[in-house]
């Protein structure tokens, strides 16, 4: 039986001195909705509070780059998204046009990720990908 080394600090405080700092309070611990760790935030769209995940958690969830839902929405796989945050004020990039970041609803983000466990998607060599894109197109969550 070893002796536990927390044990010998005893009751220290979490900060050097005698007083606490004064911009550090305490954290309200939120309740985080998560799937395969994607982190959601709640938007409201025509006053109803709507769970959304941007594009880089929604590729999270799915095991995917953002890059490659881009890529599948550019090659119409998968419909456009419905829903953007807000367009920035100022273009990042110069002569392109300034957009919001493309989100995607619970729904939208399982259906994804049931469609790539039913159709075989995560092996290479899987020849489903025409189903794919029929099955995501037609049955889309709005």
């Amino acid at each position: 039986m070893g002796i536990d080394p927390l044990d010998l600090l005893g009751d220290l405080p979490d900060w050097p001195g005698s007083r606490p700092p004064k911009n550090r309070g305490k954290k309200n611990l939120v309740a985080v909705n998560t799937i395969n760790g994607a982190r959601s935030k709640n938007y409201r769209i025509n006053g109803i509070d709507v769970e959304m995940f941007t594009i880089g958690e929604a590729g999270k969830v799915i095991n995917r780059s953002a890059s490659t839902l881009r890529m599948w929405e550019h090659q119409g796989w998968i419909p456009k998204t419905n829903y953007r945050t807000s367009a920035p004020r100022k273009s990042q990039l110069p002569n392109k046009i300034p957009k919001g970041r493309r989100l995607y609803t619970r729904k939208q983000v399982e259906f994804l990720k049931d469609c790539i466990q039913r159709f075989n998607l995560d092996d290479r060599n899987s020849k489903h990908w025409d189903d794919f894109r029929h099955f995501a197109i037609t049955n889309w969550p709005k």
